[in-house]
């Protein structure tokens, strides 16, 4: 082939190149890579919650093997310097007399770790602060109050009297949520060391707090903070019907496990959240129909990105309750100054089969997005379905036609032989359907999802199959595309549990499991690095061409 036409053919394959760097090319779209690992001597009756401290110092809360006279695992906290290698903190937290499975735990740019679990000696919440990584526990008073299911904590921005991290509980009441429901925040100016007293987020003539009333909503599905506004939002599904009683006329009753069908996102200022009234509610899902679709499999909850772009991730059931087969796993999102006016759903997981429940999502840089949720596996014969832990990633969360890549995190089962309807405790119908939330096996309702400095995903998640793999597993990514750029070290760092020096690096790259995915990837094709190689390859094209013309 004649030079020019060599250099013609490398200038526009570089050309074309770049170009489709905009353009979805579903087969060869790269998919983060994830290392699981078991931590040993834990139960998989848990809801386990992870965060991630300074210098990437990550921290789970768990239930131990050691059980209590209920049968559940003491509360247990495991640290990890890498996401990798998991060790029981040195010391535990030691304020719990009948531990569930409900606990949360959150850092602090201070090292501090606070963590909690929902104590049945009492129906209340037992929370603790460490500020040697674990080593002792310090009690955090204004917590423990009665009636309160679903604790969850967020960090935000130092309180400017205090200069220290504001802390923020969120829980509902639970038994007496049939009278007077309501979801409930507590604020702490002290880095979570004392709360004050709990305020609704929801008042009388507002349509959320209809929709609230009759215990119908099945709890808060979390809280987050914009870090760099201090605005907090509080995100939580209920069930409506057409009546103006709204929650109170949905039927058949339900208390505590709830088939939500819309996804409230209601938020304050920092300087209000302790302001009755200072709330304001926007309504993000609304599938009340007809038809009308579940969207709590059991929660659906809410993050915001570095630009304060808010999004919820929801499961949408095929039909209504309470069939909860077949579901599918969607994402809104919407601008912080325009909450009323939420985007069109993108599919992050496919309708069909036996469907997708529990997501969970986290969100970094404007746009990029992950999302991890239990993924249901049909079975031969009369078996009923199988579920594993998937996790997804769009880059261009924001555009018009996101894209997602999807991964399998293990191949340990996390359910056996259960419908989205048997996990989601649906084993009674008509007015007998209002024990379900208490009378029913069924799934765990949280598990923990969070960011490293360098923007990987660590997802904690649980196995109780009835198998010998049942336990507390984490998921960390070790390669593939991130939702956050890298933060600067800012010189050496020392790790708050052990005075060495941390690798402020996050986890290694070494191992891990490839894609292993189920269900179909619809990400771009990451072909920037090509199109730049491509190029390079023309402006070789051109020297040679000339030192052709040379010879």
């Amino acid at each position: 082939m004649p030079a020019r036409k060599v250099l013609f053919a490398c200038i526009a394959a570089g050309s074309l190149a770049l170009l489709a760097t905009s353009v979805p090319a579903t087969a060869a779209a790269r998919a983060a890579v994830f290392t699981t690992v078991k931590l040993a001597g834990t139960s998989g009756t848990s809801e386990p919650r992870i965060t991630v401290a300074p210098h990437d110092v990550a921290y789970v809360v768990t239930n131990g093997t050691k059980t209590n006279d209920l049968g559940l695992g003491l509360e247990t906290v495991f640290r990890s310097p890498d996401g990798l290698d998991w060790k029981p903190t040195a010391g535990q937290p030691t304020d719990q007399n009948e531990a569930t499975t409900d606990v949360d735990i959150v850092s602090m740019h201070t090292g501090r770790i606070l963590t909690s679990e929902l104590d049945y000696g009492g129906i209340n919440f037992r929370t603790e602060i460490s500020d040697d990584g674990g080593k002792s526990w310090t009690e955090s008073t204004g917590n423990t109050l009665a009636d309160t299911d679903r604790q969850w904590y967020a960090v935000g921005p130092d309180d400017p009297a205090t200069h220290q991290p504001r802390v923020y509980l969120l829980f509902h009441n639970l038994l007496s949520g049939v009278l007077q429901h309501n979801m409930w925040v507590a604020t702490s100016t002290d880095g979570g060391a004392s709360f004050g007293p709990p305020v609704p987020v929801s008042v009388p003539g507002q349509q959320d707090y209809a929709d609230l009333q009759c215990a119908d909503s099945g709890g808060p599905s979390n809280i987050m903070v914009d870090q760099h506004t201090g605005r907090v939002y509080v995100v939580f599904g209920t069930r409506s019907s057409d009546s103006p009683l709204s929650g109170c006329t949905a039927q058949p009753t339900e208390v505590n496990v709830v088939a939500a069908n819309r996804v409230w996102v209601v938020s304050a200022d920092a300087a209000d959240t302790a302001t009755p009234g200072a709330w304001t509610p926007h309504l993000a899902v609304n599938d009340t129909g007809p038809p009308a679709h579940i969207v709590g499999m059991q929660l659906a909850p809410g993050a915001v990105d570095t630009a304060g772009n808010v999004y919820v991730s929801y499961p949408e059931s095929i039909n209504d309750y309470p069939d909860y087969n077949g579901a599918a796993i969607k994402v809104v999102h919407a601008a912080a100054n325009d909450l009323d006016h939420w985007s069109a759903p993108t599919v992050v997981a496919p309708s069909g089969g036996a469907g997708n429940v529990l997501p969970h999502i986290v969100a970094g840089s404007p746009g990029k997005v992950d999302v991890a949720w239990y993924h249901g596996v049909d079975q031969a014969g009369s078996a009923k379905p199988d579920w594993f832990s998937y996790a997804a990633q769009s880059l261009d969360a924001l555009s018009p036609h996101p894209h997602w890549t999807t991964t399998r995190l293990s191949d340990v089962v996390t359910e056996h032989n259960q419908t989205a309807s048997d996990l989601m405790g649906a084993c009674m119908q008509g007015t007998e359907a209002t024990l379900n939330g208490f009378a029913c096996d069924r799934s765990t309702d949280v598990n923990g999802i969070a960011l490293d400095s360098c923007g990987r995903l660590l997802v904690a998640w649980p196995a109780q199959a009835g198998l010998a793999t049942d336990a507390t597993y984490v998921s960390t990514q070790t390669a593939g595309p991130t939702v956050l750029p890298c933060k600067s070290a800012g010189g050496p760092v020392h790790d708050p549990g052990t005075g060495k020096p941390a690798n402020g690096g996050g986890p290694s790259a070494a191992g891990g499991n490839g894609p292993g995915s189920g269900l179909a990837d619809t990400g771009s094709s990451p072909l920037t690095a090509i199109g730049g190689v491509l190029l390079l390859a023309a402006a070789g094209g051109l020297a040679l061409a000339r030192r052709r013309r040379q010879w």
